[in-house]
């Protein structure tokens, strides 16, 4: 073979070596958090639901790994605490998995934090791309001495209305505490009195979003006076957070009511 060709053909030989080699390298895996959920706020020492969404954008199967979820006062990892991991199991590329975990918030100094959520945390997966794998989200970590403060400050009805009629019922609630809320319900009642009682009769409730210290929702509800009700003088009474569900620094103010006529048509 002439000294020409022969060189020829070992430098086809070598690209096809480099190729193969090349293809082989880019046929990884690649973890990353596409998603993550987390509420806005809670308080230092209580535990949170962490939601996040793991997908191999690689080429290749990923084996079983552990997204890990972390604690920071940035959104890097220095210094970050261990909140907890979930188990990812082996994902073909393109493929996701969502996953939930219940985690303990450390009683820390209250202020701004991250969540940060990290694929493969523990590395056991190799992948194309290392340095892709964490997605953060911030979170308000209150003291566990501030409490929220939900009440209705303002309520609005007609002055009048007949048995079976439709009205609106327009409220405002706030929270004037030092804490933030997740989201309540108030709930809207017809009573004989501006007291509440068990034989108030319900109307009507609406959700209402989470809210921050000093942060209110206002809202209109359609509702309907009962067909039975009698003719005579009444009151809407609105309550925040009707189901006690949350830990209020003062639990006493949350109804207002207003007073409204029942006539007959």
């Amino acid at each position: 073979m002439k000294k020409g060709v022969f060189a020829g053909v070992m430098m086809m030989v070598f690209l096809f070596t480099l190729a193969i080699g090349l293809t082989e390298a880019q046929a990884l895996p690649d973890l990353k958090v596409m998603s993550l959920t987390v509420q806005d706020f809670t308080a230092g020492g209580s535990k949170i639901f962490i939601t996040d969404v793991t997908k191999n954008r690689g080429t290749s199967d990923a084996g079983a790994s552990f997204t890990r979820y972390y604690l920071s006062n940035s959104t890097n990892l220095a210094g970050a605490v261990r909140l907890g991991r979930r188990y990812v199991p082996p994902l073909a590329p393109g493929a996701k998995n969502t996953g939930t975990n219940y985690v303990l918030i450390p009683d820390v100094a209250p202020g701004t934090y991250y969540i940060i959520a990290k694929a493969d945390a523990d590395n056991y997966v190799t992948e194309s791309k290392e340095g892709n794998n964490k997605l953060s989200k911030s979170i308000v970590i209150y003291s566990m001495t501030d409490q929220p403060d939900l009440t209705i400050s303002s309520l609005t009805a007609p002055d009048s209305a007949s048995p079976g009629q439709n009205i609106s019922i327009n409220d405002t609630t706030m929270n004037s505490g030092l804490a933030g809320v997740l989201q309540t319900v108030t709930v809207f009642y017809l009573s004989a009195d501006n007291t509440l009682d068990v034989g108030d009769v319900i109307l009507s409730n609406r959700p209402v979003p989470a809210l921050s210290p000093g942060s209110s929702s206002s809202g209109t509800t359609n509702v309907t006076i009962p067909p039975e009700t009698a003719a005579g003088s009444y009151y809407i009474i609105a309550v925040a957070d009707a189901a006690n569900i949350v830990f209020e620094s003062n639990e006493d103010n949350n109804p207002m009511s207003r007073a409204i006529t029942i006539a007959a048509p």
